[in-house]
Parts: structure tokens; C-alpha cells; sequence
């Protein structure tokens, strides 16, 4: 009975750890545990998210026949919810800090099923720019941010997998939904389909209610009125309450740091090219003669290699993990990338551009779970979410024109192979433009190791002058040197 008692007194704590906004802290990471859970409800939220957005390209032609309008005109759909979740990415990531990340999740989800059910009843095409793009590209922002905030606040050492493993979820999605989304086109029209695509969009508040609260060691605590009445320190504290962090949507001190903004203007240029790129594949495919389900198999290909891809990244960020592996795997996968998007324009025939997708889904594979996990090596895990949607806020102003770019090109030429020209060029130079950044830097010494991370550096500069004044010193002057690698 002694046993049994203590065993529902710990079900008790943990159910109450998951019913308030703070969970249970700790002094670094856990690496694991209920970490593995939030990773895998992470995962369906992305798949369920960015799988459909990846596999909008279904909907190119049905939408361009239904509202009668050009490929410029449509292709403003998918850049507007992209630059619209990008944009919103500082004030998500400033919600989280505020309300915690399961919360802002959920949200997003009933967002975007409402984004996709109002894009049902849409008559012109600027009625999809307001629902798809505005409502479903808030929603879209909410639940990315979150769950991949979360995601990186469970895991330290291992945070390269758990992201690879997490971002696998837009693969799986993308693989499986394409010949759905066909399907449902088929049997239920464009306009049934969305309604659909609706229901399985708020799935998203199941997954995400698996988002448990973490504290770590030197995380803003909110105090209580009476703790701040009781406690003359209290206003005074170095630690700023979760309110006041919040009042600050995006964080002036982020852009002090060389090695994030080289970050930022890399992912601009990468931005630009990589969601038009996938789009594109097939439009690009029924413009050459392969019929409707051969050329959504493309993405579910493209899909398949880059699971692959990710799984790798991850493995191979987590052996011996180092802020300079993560930075030459990003450089080297995104090279190929570009190299790849570039080769594209020479198939001309369904086995070659299958051969294309392929790469580009295991070099994409490669480079994408690198965006997320290299941000804590510039920036303290307390600033993530904020670090995280200042970089989507930069991603959209480039998503917003990437696409009408690519599209209005198309116009002009009637051919996509000088589109895919124009962002395989795109890639490459955001490649050189990190490499040749970080090199000028200094030997890609550009951030402390993972383990100095793990200590703030608010904590050593406490210890010092701890040091100094419990330091008894002679009369006669003395010179101190203190030398702190950061």
C-alpha cells in the first residue's frame, strides 16, 4: 500500500508539472526522457504543418484553372503564408516567453484549421492571399516556433538529433500527403479538399498538449505580488521577470553578435530560393508531358531521401558534436544543394528529374536541421525563441518576394529552368557568403564550445567579482589581469 501510495503521489507531481505553465527545473538539459515524447509530438506538428505546405504544389494547377490566373499571380499564395509565418516568428517567439510554448502551439493549430476552411469558400484568388496566406501563415508561425523552442530546451548534447529527428516530420508529411492531396482533388474538387485539410490541421492541439514545461537553472522566474512586496531585492534582480521579457519583441542585444548576424544574412539568401525550389517541382514536371500522379510521386521521392538526409544530419552532429562540424556539415550540404538545384534544368525526361529529386532531398536533408541546431552556439538557450523568430522575421521579407520572383519569371520566359537557374545561384552563394564570413572571422573559431555554454555568462562574471572582493590583496599596488574566453 506504502508503495502504491508513493507511486500516485508521483503521478500527482508529474500531472501537476503538465497542468501549470512552469514544469520542473533543472540544472542543465535532460537529454532524454519526456524530451523523447515533446520530439515526437514536435514531429507531427511539423508534418502536419510545413508537409502540406511543401505539398502545395498539388494545388498550382487547380487553383490557376479555378481562379482563372498566371503562375505569378498563384504563386503568391505560398509566399504570402511563408513570408507571413516567417514575419510573425519575434512576436511568436515573444508569446512563448511569455505563455510557454504548449499553449502558443494549440493556437496555431486552430489558426491554421481555420486559414484552410475559410480558403474553401474563397471566389477570387485575393480572398486565398488573406485566408491561406495571412490566417493559415500565423497559425503556421505559432506552432513552428513553439515546437521547436521546446524541442531545444530538453536537449544539450544531443540537441543535433533531436532536431534532425523533430524537422523529419515536414519529410514524412511531405511524402505522404502529395498523393492524398491528389487523391482528395480528384473525389472531393479543390474546395472539399481544403475542408479536409482543415480537420487534419487541428490535429495539431492534440500534439502539442505533449508539450510539458521545462525550467533550467537561471531562467526569468515570475515572482508573486507578495514575493515582490516581501522582498526589497526583488526589483532590483539582474533576472527580469517572464512580463518584462516579454515587452521586447525582438532583442537588440542578438544583433551585437557577428556570427548570428552572419547566420541571418545566410538564411536570407537560402530563403529566397529553397521553398520556391520545391513549388516549383511539379509545375516544372506537368510542363514537360508527366501525368498528375507521376509528377506528385516526384515530392513524395524528394520527401523519402530527405528523411534520410535529416536522420544523417543529426547522427552526425551528435558523434562528438562541435560548434565547427555543424558549421562546415551546413556549408558543404548547402553547396551541394545549390550545385544540385542548378543540374536540375538538364532533365528532360521523368527518370532524370527523379534522379534530382532525390539529391535534392538528401542535400536538403542534410542542411535544414542545421538552421535550428547552430543558433545556441551563438546565442544563450534563454534567448532561442527570440533569436529564432528575429531570423524568420528576415526569412520573410526574402520568402515574400522569392516567390512572385520565380513566378513572374515563368511569365516572361515560359520556361522554369531559368527559375531554378535563378535559386540554385541563390543557394550557392549563401554557401560562400557563411564560408568566406566565418574564415574572416578567424579559423571558424566563431562561438564557445558546447560545454563553456552550459555556464551563463552572467554566472561568471558573478564568480569574479566574488573573487575580487573576498581577495585579500598587500599594500603596495598590484596589477590584476583577468582573461574570461567567452
Amino acid at each position: 500500500m506504502r508503495r502504491q501510495s508513493m507511486l500516485l503521489e508521483k503521478v500527482k507531481g508529474h500531472l501537476k508539472d503538465c497542468a501549470r505553465n512552469e514544469g520542473r527545473e533543472y540544472d542543465r538539459p535532460p537529454d532524454g526522457g519526456w524530451g523523447w515524447v515533446v520530439v515526437l509530438a514536435a514531429l507531427c506538428n511539423l508534418g502536419f504543418m510545413y508537409g502540406t505546405v511543401r505539398s502545395l504544389g498539388v494545388f498550382f494547377v487547380p487553383m490557376m484553372e479555378t481562379f482563372d490566373t498566371n503562375a505569378g499571380t498563384t504563386s503568391w499564395v505560398v509566399s504570402t503564408l511563408m513570408g507571413c509565418s516567417f514575419a510573425c516568428g519575434p512576436v511568436s517567439g515573444a508569446l512563448i516567453r511569455k505563455f510557454g510554448s504548449r499553449p502558443v502551439a494549440m493556437t496555431g493549430g486552430v489558426f491554421v484549421c481555420i486559414g484552410y476552411f475559410l480558403s474553401s469558400f474563397a471566389t477570387e484568388i485575393y480572398h486565398v492571399y488573406v485566408t491561406l496566406g495571412l490566417v493559415a501563415g500565423v497559425g503556421v508561425s505559432l506552432t513552428h516556433v513553439a515546437s521547436t523552442s521546446i524541442v531545444s530546451r530538453y536537449f544539450d548534447r544531443r540537441r543535433g538529433l533531436a532536431n534532425s529527428l523533430a524537422l523529419m516530420g515536414t519529410c514524412i508529411g511531405s511524402f505522404a500527403l502529395p498523393p492524398l492531396f491528389q487523391l482528395l482533388i480528384d473525389e472531393y474538387g479543390m474546395r472539399g479538399s481544403f475542408i479536409i485539410i482543415a480537420g487534419l490541421e487541428l490535429q495539431a492541439c492534440v500534439f502539442s498538449s505533449f508539450f510539458r514545461p521545462i525550467q533550467l537553472k537561471g531562467d526569468a522566474k515570475k515572482l508573486t505580488r507578495a514575493e515582490e512586496e516581501n522582498s526589497s531585492e526583488a526589483v532590483h534582480t539582474d533576472t527580469p521577470s517572464r512580463t518584462l521579457c516579454c515587452c521586447n519583441i525582438i532583442d537588440k542585444s542578438l544583433f551585437r553578435v557577428p556570427a548570428y548576424l552572419v547566420h541571418i544574412g545566410t538564411m536570407m539568401l537560402f530563403t529566397f530560393s529553397f521553398p520556391t525550389l520545391i513549388f516549383f517541382i511539379v509545375p516544372r514536371a506537368r510542363s514537360i508531358g508527366i501525368e498528375e500522379y507521376s509528377a506528385a510521386f516526384l515530392l513524395s521521392a524528394n520527401a523519402i531521401t530527405d528523411v534520410i538526409g535529416r536522420l544523417s544530419s543529426g547522427l552526425i552532429m551528435s558523434f562528438r558534436p562541435s560548434p565547427l562540424k555543424r558549421l562546415w556539415l551546413a556549408v558543404i550540404a548547402a553547396l551541394c544543394l545549390g550545385v544540385t538545384s542548378l543540374v536540375f534544368t538538364l532533365s528532360k525526361t521523368y527518370t532524370l528529374m527523379l534522379v534530382m529529386c532525390v539529391l535534392f532531398g538528401l542535400f536538403s536533408g542534410l542542411f535544414v536541421p542545421t538552421i535550428v541546431t547552430v543558433i545556441p552556439d551563438f546565442v544563450e538557450i534563454a534567448k532561442f525563441p527570440q533569436a529564432l523568430g528575429t531570423m524568420l522575421l528576415f526569412n520573410g521579407v526574402m520568402q515574400l518576394i522569392g516567390s512572385p520572383v520565380v513566378g513572374w519569371l515563368f511569365d516572361v520566359t515560359g520556361s522554369y529552368n531559368v527559375s531554378f537557374l535563378l535559386c540554385g545561384g541563390m543557394v550557392v552563394t549563401s554557401a560562400l557568403f557563411r564560408l568566406t564570413a566565418h574564415c574572416i572571422m578567424g579559423d571558424m573559431g566563431f562561438c564557445r564550445s558546447t560545454t563553456d555554454r552550459t555556464q551563463p555568462v552572467v554566472f561568471i562574471e558573478a564568480e569574479q567579482k566574488k573573487l575580487l572582493k573576498t581577495t585579500h590583496f598587500p599594500d603596495e599596488p598590484v596589477v590584476i589581469e583577468l582573461e574570461t574566453t567567452v
